[in-house]
């Protein structure tokens, strides 16, 4: 089932999301990615307690952020 509903977007997420071809589509993506980040957080405190990630130093942020990009050298560190 799905439900229309009306949005406001700043401009530049407005743009990126009529670019992919399929707004609602898109949106409904990243909606979808972002409960499975939270759901992933919530496990990790489960295991490791709240503020797990106060131990993570600015330099494995850097390494996470080029992995997420595609970078192969980023996994030689």
């Amino acid at each position: 089932m799905t439900k229309k509903i009306t949005i406001s977007l700043p401009d530049d997420l407005a743009a990126e999301a009529q670019a992919s071809g399929n707004a609602s589509a898109y949106i409904a993506d990243a909606l979808r990615q972002r409960r499975r980040v939270e759901q992933d957080l919530a496990i990790m405190d489960d295991l490791w307690g709240a503020g797990w990630q106060d131990g993570i130093t600015d330099e494995e942020r850097a390494r996470a952020a080029r992995l997420l990009a595609g970078d192969s050298e980023a996994d030689a560190a």
